[in-house]
């Protein structure tokens, strides 16, 4: 008992339902609970080996971000990925990353651009987290060169949104092998790096939408809803 009574004195209570919450966001966004998966607050509780009221308030926090929803006398589910909100955001991410690209041509420094070299390849022994931290990361790499805090903050927002999408994008790249994204991404420096503003903005705008349209296939997968 003497977890749960501690639970509910102040900071602790509050970095408990944090806890729970940071982790409970990472496994949904990653696909470790898949759309639609069922969510029982006993067996998250004895997961977390706490009382179910910090996996209660979680849960309320997930389901205001739309990540989990409530179904009446059952419980909760991980939210379905919705393909017209996904396209929706694909469109206002492509629209950013164009602006962004322009910035970074126009402003960034040679040393900046070449910080981009390590993103030519992929080696998975240099990204235990897999193929999805490595594309994550050179997308918020460029955000961060772009020199606007606010477009960077709402860039890296949408990718923490989008991150399911690609997860079912990726997975649809030739069962699951990245080289032609990764060639993509080489493309891009290179434009970039030669700092040709109009190619790179178009190289960079297809290939985002392009992410859009294998979201879209998946949908016969069953992993999306319309």
């Amino acid at each position: 008992m003497a977890t749960v009574v501690a639970e509910h004195t102040g900071s602790n209570g509050r970095l408990l339902r944090e806890r729970v919450y940071e982790q409970l966001r990472r496994d949904i966004l990653s696909c470790k609970l898949a759309p639609g998966a069922e969510i029982r607050e006993a067996e998250l509780a004895a997961r977390f080996e706490v009382s179910k009221s910090p996996v209660r308030d979680a849960l309320i926090s997930l389901v205001r971000e739309g990540l989990v929803i409530t179904i009446p006398r059952q419980g909760y589910r991980v939210a379905p990925v919705s393909i017209s909100d996904m396209l929706d955001m694909f469109h206002l991410r492509a629209a950013l990353e164009r602006a962004n690209i322009e910035r970074i041509t126009r402003h960034a420094s040679d040393e900046q651009l070449q910080t981009l070299d390590e993103f030519k390849s992929f080696n998975k022994t240099q990204w235990p987290n897999g193929f999805v931290s490595y594309n994550k990361t050179f997308h918020c790499r460029l955000a961060e060169l772009g020199g606007n805090s606010r477009m960077r903050d709402q860039l890296i927002d949408l990718m923490d949104l989008m991150e399911r999408a690609v997860q079912i994008s990726v997975s649809n790249i030739k069962h699951g092998k990245p080289e032609v994204l990764v060639e993509e991404h080489r493309q891009i420096i290179d434009l970039i790096q030669s700092r040709s503003t109009k190619a790179a903005q178009r190289f960079t705008e297809q290939h985002v939408l392009a992410a859009g349209k294998r979201v879209s296939k998946a949908v016969a997968r069953g992993m999306i809803i319309n």
